[in-house]
């Protein structure tokens, strides 16, 4: 009897491909995700005088791979599974900006929403196509919070808060009286704690894109099968977490929590593993930044807003009673405008001041924005572009979810990135209950990398089933011809 064998790679180390060909072709994307998250790129702009088109070309980059990818490998267009979804929530600002009554405003956003938004994620998940690429990514997205929190905690050890390192290390409001009192009730004077804001210059807005990479960095320190890997993951998380703490951001603080309770209701990382991380970074908050337990107290403060005015004596402070001030005001205007809202950017424009006001909690002198994406976002473009936004970061954690349960027990490479990004996401989206979509470009980056791996990944799959089945179709055709 004629027998045929069949030999069958497995899926880690298959046969070179055109989709695995080429490393040369990772290094532009690599760069692009280290001076985009670092915000290199404006750094470079506002502080060294770097001409904002040549900043600006750094998307450029992207273009090397993608072209790679369908010139030279005669690779298709990317189409995630999640761009459809996309393409509907951008229909819904458009559809919100029709019936707006300020067309000049909301054209100006939805250009925002086009080239920070749509036209960032095509970029990025037709150049992202392969499982090592994404590997990279994620391991230059720790390395650059890292650095960032590295810098932070350099920059508190030395208390050289005055000094910006270069645009990397900016301190908000320095000279004019920034930061938060810790000095005791009692004390006659305040005594103003700086809050750091490394290269966003924002302490909310830098804690928010560290508490993005966090569990990336987690992840790879608990779950990556080698230990060097795990002990740069470990290494990075302390410098992350310390990023976040010396931000002194209390909404970061809540999505970092958020995060972590997520990582163990989903079973992805161990309460055994996250207990002794927990202690650590207590400690370390408790001797090396105490002044963190005196921010996080504040939020005692939350019980008071309904029944406490902010002039109270033992009310809320200020910015809880400014935040509570203007997600009201964008609470009532989505209540008035509930189909397809005002239009975007039009609530923070025209209707903030005024609907704030009315409140009696806070007076407004200027505009302001929704201290909270969701509720923001209601008051833009109504129930429509809420609903349409959540299926948009709906589908992808679901499919992240169930692709991160696939691959656990087939290859723990694959299954790291799912999870990665599936939590790298629920860590922004917490972080957007108290923080409105200004540098929404993170939030694209972060959406495009989640459905970029969903499509590598699930090509990844199917290509694991043709596998599976390929000696099984070869021994059925040998049994065919084998005399009886």
């Amino acid at each position: 009897m004629t027998s045929v064998s069949v030999s069958t790679p497995a899926l880690g180390g298959a046969a070179p491909s055109p989709r695995t060909r080429g490393r040369a072709g990772t290094v532009p994307v690599v760069v692009f995700f280290f001076v985009f998250y670092t915000n290199l790129a404006v750094v470079l702009t506002r502080f060294h005088s770097v001409p904002q088109i040549i900043a600006s070309s750094i998307a450029v980059l992207l273009l090397i791979p993608i072209t790679r990818a369908l010139v030279v490998e005669r690779q298709p267009l990317v189409v995630t599974p999640v761009l459809p979804l996309v393409l509907i929530f951008l229909g819904t600002l458009f559809l919100a900006g029709v019936r707006s009554p300020e067309p000049t405003i909301v054209q100006h956003n939805l250009g925002l929403y086009l080239t920070e938004g749509l036209l960032l994620y095509l970029l990025v998940s037709n150049a992202v196509r392969t499982t090592p690429v994404l590997t990279r990514v994620i391991w230059t997205l720790i390395l650059a919070g890292a650095l960032m929190g590295g810098l932070s905690i350099f920059q508190e050890l030395t208390h050289s808060y005055a000094n910006d390192y270069g645009g990397f290390a900016q301190v908000d409001r320095l000279d004019s009286g920034g930061g938060f009192n810790v000095a005791a009730d009692s004390a006659a004077a305040k005594d103003l704690r700086p809050r750091l804001g490394g290269p966003i210059g924002s302490e909310n807005r830098y804690a928010q894109i560290l508490a993005v990479v966090l569990p990336l960095a987690l992840i790879r320190a608990f779950r990556d099968p080698r230990g060097i890997r795990r002990l740069a993951g470990g290494v990075a998380s302390i410098l992350i977490a310390g990023g976040v703490f010396l931000t002194f951001s209390r909404g970061a603080a809540i999505a970092v929590a958020v995060t972590l309770l997520m990582t163990l209701i989903l079973r992805e990382l161990k309460l055994r593993n996250v207990l002794p991380a927990l202690a650590v970074l207590t400690a370390i908050v408790f001797f090396v930044v105490p002044d963190y337990v005196i921010r996080l107290s504040s939020l005692e403060g939350v019980t008071a807003l309904s029944t406490t005015s902010a002039d109270s004596t033992n009310g809320p402070d200020s910015a809880l009673v400014g935040r509570e001030t203007e997600n009201l005001a964008a609470l009532h205007t989505f209540i008035d405008h509930p189909v397809t809202g005002v239009g975007p950017g039009v609530y923070f424009a025209e209707y903030s001041p005024d609907y704030a006001n009315r409140l009696g909690l806070r007076y407004l002198s200027s505009e302001r924005r929704g201290h909270s994406l969701y509720l923001e976002l209601t008051a833009d473009t109504g129930i429509i572009g809420l609903t349409a936004f959540i299926a948009m970061v709906g589908v992808p954690l679901v499919l992240l979810f169930r692709s991160a349960r696939h691959w656990r027990d087939r290859d723990p490479e694959r299954a790291i990135i799912a999870s990665s990004f599936l939590f790298a996401l629920i860590a922004y989206l917490a972080s957007a209950m108290f923080l409105h979509l200004s540098y929404q470009r993170y939030f694209w980056a972060v959406l495009a990398l989640a459905s970029a791996a969903l499509w590598v990944l699930r090509r990844d799959q199917a290509d694991e089933s043709s596998q599976r089945e390929a000696p099984t179709a070869a021994g059925s055709e040998t049994a065919a011809f084998a005399p009886s």
